[in-house]
């Protein structure tokens, strides 16, 4: 059994969330044991996995686990199913509604936007009109936690329930001599026995060491472990008592300076990890060129580096019929990305006036959520250089195949990056790309000259000119087109799946020499 730890999954997923579900699929269709593991709580936990294709027998989240509720049967509760006092006073807050007696508000029952109206929380308040309590519904069905405030407003405990309504974990916010909320866990009635944690890795420690000797989750076989979030959840790994095969996953570039790859600082989001390299069974990088840089300076330490790259191309998109590349939109040029300074959206924008002038009617589309209010940046030089009518922001999109089978161009101006999937997504739906040759991942996508065009970090005017290349060859665009259809079969399932069985081998040599 192998888990893939996270921090969380929501709605709007990062390249790490969607590299976790393809791998867990990756693992399923090759009857490998495996489920993504995450700690935080949402009352929408299990709508978001839902949607995302993953079935409960194959998640496990801390707080579903502590509260007994990993599988639990789908309850509707509507505000019929409520019990409220009929001589409450009752006006509808759009979908919503609050409650009065005597002319004082007492609560306000908040509910989803959905056919049925599922309730989303109920809102408590005394007679002076300060909020007391919220009780939220997990999508579920049941009151899942329960959030008590103080006079100030603030959240003094949270209470996190079980379906029979005793609390399972209850988390104190309070004030120490410094002025400074604390955070405090306590875990009620776990297995006949109370505990108390003074953080969440404290608390997360102790839930790894559960799940890895729970024979319900793991069943007879070796159990290891993927740490996708090493910077939220690597000191819980690392503190367990429980010793289990152990693997860190690199996502992204690992330094901060890739021209001195031995002595650069640390990407931030690994420090933690690479300065610990000799506690970890494995590194997992997603190119050979990053395997290359990563043994050079710590293979040392005795640390086996494997590359296994985390897009991965399913048979039924290998297999599918190709687009008629007359059926694309002429001149559509897509970039799918989080909105973030390190995707660098910002320079094909400044080469965005150049393209126009040799293609007028091109279209650029944004795909992606923003991080750290850069869309604004962004949305201020579309407003500067007056590009409203070419240029679109969507957000967030849960069908990017869709995008990928209507664009004629993709576009990554990335200044760092680990293998991206939008790249080996987009290829396999016959989409060439333009894409800066950096560390890591265009360059083990995208073939130069066959199926796209690598360019320079930088180089803005060099990226307006192959964009330009391309949309103004129509004929050679096509050409790229299939070529890349074909070129996607490197990240083929049985491709990928044979580098995972190395890891899950030396995982199974580790457990039989025990």
């Amino acid at each position: 059994m192998l888990f893939f730890l996270n921090d969380n999954i929501q709605h709007n997923k990062s390249g790490i969330e969607h590299a976790q579900i393809k791998r867990l699929h990756l693992f399923e269709m090759f009857d490998e044991p495996a489920k993504i593991v995450t700690r935080k709580y949402s009352n929408e936990l299990h709508m978001v996995t839902a949607e995302a294709g993953i079935a409960d027998e194959d998640f496990v989240n801390l707080f579903d686990y502590f509260q007994e509720a990993r599988i639990f049967p789908q309850k509707d509760v509507t505000i019929k199913d409520l019990n409220i006092d009929p001589s409450w006073e009752r006006k509808a807050d759009g979908i919503n509604y609050n409650y009065y007696r005597n002319g004082n508000r007492i609560m306000y029952v908040r509910r989803r936007n959905d056919k049925e109206k599922h309730i989303i929380n109920l809102q408590y308040f005394d007679h002076f009109g300060k909020l007391l309590k919220v009780s939220w519904y997990d999508n579920r069905g049941f009151i899942s936690v329960e959030q008590v405030y103080d006079w100030n407003g603030n959240i003094a405990t949270e209470n996190y329930l079980r379906p029979d309504g005793s609390i399972a974990i209850q988390l104190e916010h309070q004030k120490n001599k410094r002025n400074k909320v604390v955070d405090t866990y306590h875990l009620f009635n776990y297995k006949g026995q109370d505990y108390q944690f003074a953080n969440l890795d404290e608390l997360t420690r102790f839930f790894y060491d559960e799940i890895v000797t729970d024979p319900e989750l793991v069943g007879d076989g070796p159990v290891g472990l993927v740490v996708d979030r090493t910077y939220e959840v690597g000191w819980s790994v690392l503190h367990m008592k429980h010793r289990v095969f152990r693997t860190m996953q690199l996502h992204n570039d690992h330094v901060n300076d890739n021209s001195d790859m031995l002595h650069s600082t640390l990407n931030y989001n690994y420090t933690w990890g690479l300065n610990h390299v000799k506690d970890w069974d494995g590194i997992i990088t997603l190119t050979p060129q990053q395997q290359r840089d990563v043994k050079d300076r710590f293979e040392k330490y005795g640390t086996k580096i494997y590359r296994i790259p985390g897009p991965i191309v399913p048979k039924a998109v290998l297999e599918a019929k190709h687009i008629p590349f007359e059926q694309r939109t002429k001149n559509q040029v897509v970039m799918v990305a989080r909105l973030s300074p390190e995707k660098q959206q910002d320079h094909l924008l400044k080469a965005w006036p150049k393209i126009l002038e040799k293609v007028p009617t091109a279209k650029l589309d944004f795909w992606g959520y923003a991080n750290d209010n850069f869309d604004k940046t962004l949305k201020k030089i579309v407003k500067d250089e007056d590009l409203g009518n070419s240029v679109t922001f969507h957000g967030y999109t849960n069908d990017p195949n869709a995008v990928y089978n209507d664009a004629q161009l993709l576009i990554l101006p990335s200044r760092a990056e680990g293998l991206p999937l939008s790249l080996v997504e987009a290829q396999s739906h016959g989409l060439p790309i333009v894409a800066n040759d950096i560390k890591y991942g265009p360059a083990d996508v995208v073939i130069d000259g066959q199926d796209g065009i690598l360019t320079q970090n930088g180089d803005v005017d060099g990226l307006a000119k192959a964009i330009i290349d391309l949309l103004t060859d129509q004929e050679k665009l096509a050409k790229f087109s299939e070529n890349a259809y074909q070129d996607s079969e490197r990240y083929s399932e049985p491709n990928v799946m044979k580098l995972w069985n190395e890891l899950v081998d030396d995982m199974k040599t580790k457990e039989a020499a025990k």
